[in-house]
């Protein structure tokens, strides 16, 4: 039997740890001082949970950053690819089974977006579904609903 606790287990069996992962999915990045300001925690606290969690794999530095400013955000992995094939594979299965053509709606649009205009609609469209995340549906006929989007740069072939 593997007693070895998965990642998952690890990074929820500390709040703080929670914490700084939420900031970062409401934010796209951080670093220790901003952590701790935005959690009233010390920055060296902080500092050593976002390098356990680089550790655990679920973050990594942003490469590039100037001088002594160390931001975190989620890891770039395989996870990224298995996801959007549930994604899609779920999506597929629905779409078979759906009774009307009111059940769901889908939008796409291709923005110019300044520098740090990506961070601020990552953060905007993170409080929006904050907002339903975990509440209580208004009667028991509540759907889990499955609300993906993704927002990337094009580049230019």
């Amino acid at each position: 039997m593997d007693t070895q606790p998965n990642r998952r287990d690890v990074v929820r069996a500390h709040p703080l740890r929670e914490a700084l992962l939420r900031l970062i999915d409401r934010d796209g990045a951080t670093t220790s001082t901003i952590a701790a300001r935005e959690l009233g925690e010390s920055t060296g606290s902080c500092s050593f949970h976002l390098r356990r969690l680089e550790a655990l794999g679920v973050i990594e530095a942003v490469p590039g950053a100037p001088g002594r400013v160390k931001p975190w955000r989620r890891a770039r992995t395989e996870q990224a690819t298995l996801n959007r094939e549930l994604e899609d594979t779920a999506y597929a299965s629905w779409l078979a089974a759906k009774t009307s053509d009111d059940e769901d709606f889908a939008f796409s649009a291709v923005v110019t977006l300044a520098d740090g205009e990506l961070a601020e609609l990552r953060a905007r469209l993170h409080r929006v579904l904050h907002d339903f995340v975990g509440s209580e549906p208004a009667a028991e006929s509540g759907t889990p609903t499955a609300v993906i989007i993704r927002a990337f740069p094009l580049h230019e072939e």
